[in-house]
């Protein structure tokens, strides 16, 4: 990308990225070979379908020409779809892999949370491992000694610190080693989605210390789906698409670009897929979300009256007595959160046309801001015609919901979907009090 910003002339460079290109094979491996196989696919490869190709058909590109700079005290969001490179420009930057093509310059010690157990040894309790940990950043004992409190109390682990690592839950693994990596002072902090694992309280202790990490002149580099959690804390962020540069820029504008072109991967693509089940006999082309007016929606607003709507077409001769669409909403990890089925809500869809559209009205989107998959089915009667996992994105922006100007704070804890609730209070006799 010709116009990516480069880091102020006043800040020292921390992170410098140029060219990256990262390669890796796709398909199975091959088993153990003697010289007689080698042999005998030699003399056959002119005979053989396909003998022109060349084995770069049999790799991928995860990152293709990827360059930034990173100022010394900037926090930056990495944001993207699925397979955009975003892990594995993380993986390079830690030094965990190697890049194909073009270098990376990090300046600095780099303190990194790219999956559950980075850099833990299980075996190893958790003491053992935040000493182990430091020892890797370059830190003096005396210097680890020294934070090993404090890592232990925002972990929350201090029953279990003598304890083998292999016997921690997933997120107690998580808070010790975010803990380890934000507390022992690296020049440089790497976070990626894996926050996600924790739970409301630590999720904003988590935050909050990044941004103490980078208002200490230090530098964070944040891979997250949760659009609210970039706004809130990267002032810039990049975007990733197919392992290159799409945009690097303001966070709000990074966002807008993002909102909008998952909106058109929903649908631009769909009437081309071909990976999905079901018979066939009724195909969705296009699956938008418009406003309550009919103006299509980008990014829906917490509380904000939509319309999911379907185009459809029908195979000559189906039988259309009865059409039954479901849509569900789910998270970054696939687990269902909300689902919206034509059959429960309503009477159903009897007797429709061969060629059609299906809109399904929500008066009140009840989630709260955060990156949604949207995936849909359609049956006829009972019979399965057509389904598509991950057919579209839907970024749900800052609303007001209950009418109050407030929304839960956003974390697992407290969980994405909302309710109407009324609350009120009054007083009891004395003699029904429940005292003591």
């Amino acid at each position: 990308m010709d116009d990516t910003p480069l880091a102020n002339a006043s800040t020292e460079v921390a992170v410098r990225a140029e060219g990256l290109r990262k390669r890796y094979r796709i398909g199975r491996r091959e088993g153990y070979r003697v010289l007689r196989d080698s042999i005998a696919d030699a003399l056959h490869a002119p005979f053989k379908r396909g003998a022109g190709r060349t084995n770069e058909e049999r790799y991928v590109w995860a990152l293709d020409g990827v360059s930034f700079d990173v100022g010394e005290g900037e926090i930056v969001g990495i944001i993207g779809p699925n397979g955009a490179g975003k892990s594995t420009l993380l993986k390079i930057l830690s030094r965990i892999t190697e890049p194909t093509d073009g270098q990376a310059e990090v300046y600095g010690r780099v303190g990194s949370l790219l999956e559950i157990g980075t850099g833990f040894h299980f075996e190893l309790t958790g003491r053992e491992n935040v000493f182990l940990n430091g020892s890797i950043l370059g830190m003096r004992k005396a210097e680890i000694t020294e934070k090993f409190d404090e890592i232990v109390e925002f972990a929350g682990v201090q029953r279990y610190i003598d304890t083998p690592l292999k016997f921690y839950s997933s997120g107690m693994q998580v808070r010790l080693g975010f803990a380890v990596a934000a507390f022992l002072e690296p020049d440089i902090l790497v976070i990626d989605e894996v926050l996600t694992v924790g739970d409301l309280a630590f999720q904003e202790r988590c935050l909050g210390k990044m941004k103490d990490v980078a208002s200490g002149g230090r530098t964070v580099l944040f891979v997250s789906h949760t659009m609210s959690s970039i706004l809130a804390l990267c002032p810039r962020s990049i975007m990733l698409n197919g392992g290159r540069i799409v945009f690097d820029g303001p966070s709000e504008e990074t966002v807008a670009r993002y909102v909008e072109a998952s909106r058109m991967t929903g649908s631009a693509w769909l009437a081309e897929r071909s990976s999905r089940p079901g018979t066939g006999s009724v195909r969705v082309s296009s699956l938008r979300l418009e406003e309550f007016d009919g103006t299509l929606c980008t990014a829906p607003a917490t509380g904000q009256a939509v319309r999911f709507v379907l185009d459809y077409a029908a195979q000559p001769g189906a039988n259309l007595v009865e059409l039954v669409v479901n849509i569900v909403i789910s998270e970054h990890g696939g687990r269902g959160l909300l689902s919206f089925m034509s059959q429960v809500a309503s009477d159903g869809l009897r007797d429709v046309p061969p060629i059609g559209r299906v809109s399904c009205l929500v008066p009140q989107l009840p989630l709260v801001p955060g990156y949604y998959n949207v995936q849909y089915s359609v049956l006829l009667g009972s019979e399965l015609a057509d389904k598509v996992h991950q057919a579209g994105s839907l970024v749900v922006s800052e609303g007001d919901f209950f009418g109050t100007g407030r929304l839960p704070p956003q974390a697992d804890y407290y969980g994405p979907v909302l309710t109407a609730n009324d609350w009120s209070v009054e007083a009891l006799p004395h003699s029904e009090a429940v005292l003591g």
